[in-house]
């Protein structure tokens, strides 16, 4: 997965929890990720890919939510999810 920069995580944490209560962006994304991401204030790199969204909350299994002891964890909303998920790996 692309990293994003540390000052736009809170960004791609927006987009997320968007894209998981909006369909039409999460398809918006799939689409066109570099022209979402810019929406949302976040440019990336000539050389960096978008990264993927994480799946909506409804698509986790239970046994994906386990994480090591001492993972990051990131909130998105009411949703936690592994750092990994929002780029901080």
């Amino acid at each position: 997965m692309a990293s994003i920069p540390a000052e736009h995580r809170a960004r791609f944490a927006r987009l997320i929890a968007d894209a998981w209560s909006d369909p039409d962006v999460a398809a918006r994304y799939e689409r066109e990720p570099v022209a979402v991401l810019a929406e949302y204030g976040i440019v990336l790199d000539g050389d960096s890919a978008a990264p993927e969204l994480p799946p909506a909350p409804g698509d986790v299994a239970v046994e994906d939510l386990g994480v090591s002891a001492g993972a990051a964890m990131a909130t998105i909303g009411t949703v936690s999810c592994p750092g990994s998920c929002i780029g901080l790996s």
